[in-house]
């Protein structure tokens, strides 16, 4: 899991909550999130399948395939998570840094005409 994006390890840290999952073909999932890996495969428990034609459906448990995913919504609870916080310390060192090396650099910077 070290070389995989924010979404991804968001998805990860959302084991073991509600989660809404759309697909390309229109289905809709709703169910306890069991596991997730890298390629957004997910399997789900206790699932609500809504059809595109609006008849909703029980099922024990899902598996679906991460290619065929359009989007998935994950609960409000995880805008607290700590990936949130690493990514924005990172961001505040990275403009650190940035301006540390303008402020450093010979004759700083000009507009054009000057």
């Amino acid at each position: 899991m070290s070389n995989v994006g924010v979404p991804i390890k968001l998805l990860h840290e959302a084991e073991g909550m509600k989660i809404t999952v759309e697909m390309k073909n229109g289905e809709i999932y709703r169910g306890l999130l069991l596991s997730a890996e890298d390629t957004m495969n997910v399997s789900l428990s206790e699932v609500l399948r809504t059809a595109r034609d609006g008849q909703i459906t029980k099922l024990p448990s899902v598996y679906l395939r991460g290619s065929s995913i359009r989007f998935i919504a994950l609960p409000e609870l995880l805008k607290n998570a700590p990936i949130f916080q690493r990514v924005t310390n990172m961001k505040r060192k990275m403009e650190q840094a940035q301006q540390l090396r303008q402020q450093q650099a010979p004759g700083g910077k000009r507009k054009r005409g000057d």
